[in-house]
């Protein structure tokens, strides 16, 4: 099992070690880190470091974990692939699958299943693991740094269906800034404000109404993001009033991400959210390909969280 590292950053520079393992990586009680510790298993600048040890701007930490200590959760590894090329390969990943080994998450993940077929394949972007739909694996450094270069040039065009709460009435183009919300009480919830803050970064997302469920006071939105923040179409969404169903991290209240990590997804729980995972889903992915020429266009399947919420969806979707 390979080692975890992390490069402090404010706010976490001037914590002790203590303080920042159980902050940021909750899935240790405190005891079981203070064990870990105990054991050498962390290291701060490539030295054995102590519970009480401050961490100072720019120390990398590194964790070793004992294997098979940590139980990894159970995933969705029905992903397919859409399209492949001599460079890429266009995945549509389920709702319930990391993208790459993070947290509690070592092997079951997206890349540690391709890479089963594919050893040097390469991530060019990413989704939330609970975020369904398209994402793209370059097979070469040099196919992934020319694709994330169209990335960046904002040459890319992706399309997202969102389920959200209430009437979602008329299409709207939102301009602002995002950034991380020192506010809240938890470590990686962002903020969506009309004016530029510390540290914010300017995004920008155009939203059309597709269909409203009148029974269940649902819409779906399709999202055309101009932009590509973090957690960009979730924050924005909220700031508009309309959550997406599901989403524990931005819902109405947000302690029901803290209930989430407390108690999981109960059954309390999951009727206020109203669906299992964020009903967030990257359903179309566009760019044009100069080196053939050809205009690349790739589509997701179905998803059939959408289609039970809303049967004629396919008549509403471009």
């Amino acid at each position: 099992m390979s080692s975890y590292k992390s490069v402090i950053r404010y706010p976490h520079s001037g914590k002790t070690v203590l303080t920042f393992l159980t902050t940021k990586f909750p899935y240790h009680t405190q005891d079981e880190w203070q064990f870990l510790l105990e054991q050498g298993r962390v290291k701060v600048q490539d030295q054995i470091a102590t519970a009480d040890l401050v961490l100072g701007e720019g120390d990398t930490l590194t964790y070793e974990p004992i294997p098979g200590r940590i139980q990894e959760p159970e995933v969705d590894t029905n992903f397919v692939i859409l399209k492949e090329t001599e460079d890429f390969l266009f995945i549509d990943k389920p709702g319930n699958l990391p993208m790459h080994p993070a947290g509690r998450y070592r092997t079951r993940t997206l890349l540690n299943l391709l890479e089963k077929t594919y050893p040097t394949v390469i991530p060019v972007h990413r989704l939330d693991r609970e975020t369904s739909g398209i994402v793209i694996f370059a097979k070469s450094e040099e196919s992934r740094t020319w694709l994330q270069k169209k990335f960046e040039l904002r040459e890319v065009q992706k399309e997202y269906l969102a389920v959200v709460r209430g009437f979602f009435e008329k299409e709207t183009r939102l301009d602002g800034f995002i950034g991380k919300d020192l506010d809240s009480a938890i470590r990686k919830k962002m903020k969506f404000s009309l004016e530029e803050f510390l540290d914010s970064k300017s995004v920008s997302t155009n939203f059309i109404p597709l269909i409203y469920n009148r029974s269940q006071n649902i819409s779906l939105v399709l999202v055309r993001p101009v932009t590509g923040r973090i957690h960009q179409i979730r924050v924005s969404l909220l700031y508009l009033g309309y959550p997406i169903l599901g989403d524990k991290l931005y819902g109405p209240r947000e302690t029901m991400f803290l209930d989430f990590v407390k108690s999981g997804l109960t059954p309390e729980l999951l009727a206020e959210l109203g669906a299992e995972r964020q009903l967030l889903h990257a359903h179309s992915i566009s760019y044009m390909d100069e080196r053939v020429p050809s205009n690349i266009i790739v589509k997701s399947n179905p998803l059939p969280e959408i289609e039970s919420l809303f049967p004629n969806h396919k008549d509403y979707v471009p």
